[in-house]
């Protein structure tokens, strides 16, 4: 089969996996279509830095016309995913060492109509969701920040919460000289 008969992958895996590679590249160990109590993200990225270890789910999604609604429903599918991680932690670490040494971040990632917004702020959506279980709650509140843009707003999103990306330099950047 020659290259031009072969299928393209969508739009949204190939963000994906270009997502992917940058976070491998900036020292991120990362699971890609990872199961959380039988349910699969797109990815789940894990880096230690600065004495936190940052855990990121990421879920992509490609659609002609974004609503508010379906936006709505992304979100709440990306709450339910973080929701389930940070209780499975919880179990595995108890709630002294999660609080105090992790962090949960949730990433929608729209990419191809960005919905009411192309980039929303971090945390514009973070209620009491879980009076019933304090120690959720707590994570919740102070342990956890949520996006939604697209891949453009991905790095400076990240940043603004103290996560660096390398830039790495290339032999361009020695030989080119300015006239």
């Amino acid at each position: 089969m020659s290259s031009s008969n072969e299928k393209q992958p969508p739009e949204w895996q190939e963000v994906q996996l270009k997502m992917a590679t940058i976070l491998e590249n900036n020292s991120f160990e990362i699971w890609k279509e990872r199961s959380i109590a039988n349910r699969r993200v797109d990815i789940l990225a894990k880096r230690a830095y600065k004495n936190k270890t940052y855990y990121i789910i990421f879920e992509f999604k490609h659609y002609e016309n974004v609503t508010g609604g379906v936006e709505d429903k992304f979100l709440e599918q990306l709450r339910d995913y973080l929701k389930l991680f940070i209780e499975r932690e919880l179990r595995r670490k108890g709630f002294d060492h999660v609080s105090k040494n992790y962090v949960f971040i949730g990433y929608l990632v729209l990419s191809k109509d960005y919905g009411i917004y192309k980039n929303r702020r971090k945390n514009w959506r973070k209620n009491k969701l879980f009076p019933e279980d304090k120690d959720l709650e707590s994570i919740w509140k102070r342990n956890l920040y949520l996006f939604s843009s697209t891949e453009k707003y991905i790095r400076p999103n990240l940043e603004s919460i103290g996560l660096t990306f390398y830039s790495q330099s290339t032999i361009e950047d020695f030989t080119t000289k300015e006239i």
